[in-house]
């Protein structure tokens, strides 16, 4: 029989109302490493850019009243939770804990532990009260999942079939250079491209250690 305290009744749509508090009351240390915590890094540890050149920077606000919010605990400590949600978990929402009612066993044991850190986590709130509930979510890893007796081909295989290929079909001399040249272009843009996404990827999903500091922030 399922325990109704670790999974909400199919919470009823109502619209967010204001935000519950304002995000300058929030210690600035707090914001400042949300802020941080999120901002994507390539694989150099430089910030990301966008198509227009300008760095891509995480944003944060308060939760809102009758607002739901789904995604991983990225700080939490006697006063504050902080919650990554969005599809690229760029954005940070700060939850005051007074408000926020554990359910089930584990979550308030975590929480006891300062261990919440990397946990995902689903909140709703009935106006400016919220029960915070275990997530599971779906779409983690569906990028990186294959079909049974799938083989992904590393690039140094792939261009030395296509070095045989080329040998075998293309005779003209010139031709086989370019259509060469071609392919290792391609490979290095889509290699290159392909190493800061994971690289994201890992930074983004990898739960944190909680930690207690000095001022209690598990983080």
């Amino acid at each position: 029989m399922t325990d109704r305290t670790t999974q909400p009744a199919e919470p009823k749509k109502k619209n967010p109302g204001k935000y519950l508090s304002k995000i300058d009351d929030v210690p600035k240390e707090i914001r400042d490493y949300s802020i941080n915590k999120l901002n994507p890094l390539d694989a150099g540890g430089n910030r990301i850019k966008d198509g227009q050149g300008n760095e891509v920077t995480a944003s944060i606000s308060a939760a809102k009243e009758n607002g739901s919010y789904y995604g991983p605990v990225i700080l939490n400590n006697d006063n504050y939770l902080v919650q990554a949600v969005g599809k690229d978990r760029l954005f940070a929402i700060v939850h005051e804990k007074q408000n926020i009612a554990f359910q089930g066993a584990a979550l308030p044991t975590l929480d006891a532990k300062k261990s919440l850190n990397g946990t995902n986590i689903q909140i709703h709130y009935t106006n400016d009260k919220a029960k915070a509930y275990p997530w599971t979510d779906k779409t983690q890893n569906v990028e990186s999942k294959q079909e049974p007796g799938e083989k992904t081909i590393k690039p140094d295989e792939f261009l030395k079939k296509a070095a045989e290929y080329a040998d075998t079909n293309i005779k003209n001399p010139i031709q086989r250079q370019a259509f060469m040249k071609h392919l290792n272009n391609v490979t290095e843009q889509v290699v290159n491209k392909q190493q800061p996404e994971a690289n994201q990827r890992r930074t983004e999903s990898a739960p944190e250690q909680g930690k207690q500091t000095e001022t209690g922030i598990e983080r």
